[in-house]
């Protein structure tokens, strides 16, 4: 094997490592900030939201995440 196919391979093996570490630290981030910090009280900027909307955008978004996500607000872009 010639050397710069050696530098090539090298060269990659080195972004692949750099790229697994930041995926990893960043998952490490997101999972102690969900777990030991509450989020931001929120007041309810339509408190008389219809219920259906609720419950309906409630069991897609726990239907795309597995159960692991949380409906926290709903806004209708303009």
């Amino acid at each position: 094997m010639g050397l710069p196919l050696q530098v090539f391979l090298l060269g990659l093996l080195t972004v692949f490592m750099v790229l697994m570490v930041v995926v990893f630290t960043g998952r490490a981030i997101i999972w102690v900030v969900n777990r030991f910090f509450d989020p931001p009280a929120t007041t309810a900027s339509h408190p008389q939201q219809d219920a259906k909307v609720v419950a309906v955008v409630s069991a897609a978004v726990q239907s795309v995440t597995k159960g692991r996500g949380r409906v926290t607000k709903i806004e209708k872009i303009q």
